[in-house]
């Protein structure tokens, strides 16, 4: 619990939980995130093209519709997220939540996530916000805090922060930083919460 403490005051958000590995942090998860009791259904996920597979093995668990929007585009994002909100679901009924999920540094590409104009059509529309700094954290910004850092972006902009110790801080697991409701309802229902063992003390 110490360290997870210390994530939530790093990042300047009320709650954190921390796992074990960093692939499981999102692909186990992100399906409680989408609905902390399993289904997915009237959930929409807008999800960056370039998504690292452990952001899609998370969504594709959660039963949530997935519509990708080409690699920050800001346009597309915004017609999907107009569409979505204008139009509903495919039956008619508004759609539950919307979450958009995005990386901060897409490693193949070496490319920063428009988090500004991200976080401005996440409020335009009213839908909540994922961000990914697995290879963000503790290599960007002046206090190292990652692209919230670089950007000026305050974290309340964003909904849900996730991050790995894998890379800048070169030890094993990941982390999720958010609402206390949120870090609870993870704790209590997500497999790598519930089945995996703590992390090894040397790691921590």
């Amino acid at each position: 619990r110490k360290l997870e403490q210390a994530v939530s005051s790093f990042l300047e958000k009320p709650a954190a939980i921390v796992i074990g590995m960093g692939f499981a942090t999102n692909s186990s998860l992100i399906p409680v995130m989408v609905d902390s009791e399993g289904n997915g259904k009237g959930v929409l996920v807008v999800s960056d093209a370039l998504n690292h597979s452990s952001i899609v093995e998370g969504v594709r668990g959660s039963g949530a519709r997935v519509q990708p929007f080409a690699h920050n585009n800001m346009r597309h994002l915004e017609a999907i997220l107009k569409r979505a909100t204008e139009r509903g679901q495919p039956c008619g009924k508004p759609w539950r939540k919307i979450l958009i999920m995005v990386e901060g540094i897409y490693s193949m590409e070496g490319q920063f996530c428009r988090l500004r104009e991200i976080v401005a059509l996440k409020k335009r529309y009213r839908a909540y916000l994922f961000l990914d700094e697995a290879h963000s954290i503790g290599a960007v910004g002046p206090r190292g805090r990652g692209v919230t850092d670089l950007l000026g972006v305050p974290t309340s902009d964003v909904d849900i922060m996730m991050g790995t110790f894998t890379k800048s801080f070169g030890s094993v697991g990941g982390y999720v930083a958010s609402t206390p409701e949120l870090v609870a309802a993870l704790r209590r229902h997500a497999s790598a919460s519930l089945y995996a063992p703590a992390m090894s003390v040397p790691a921590v």
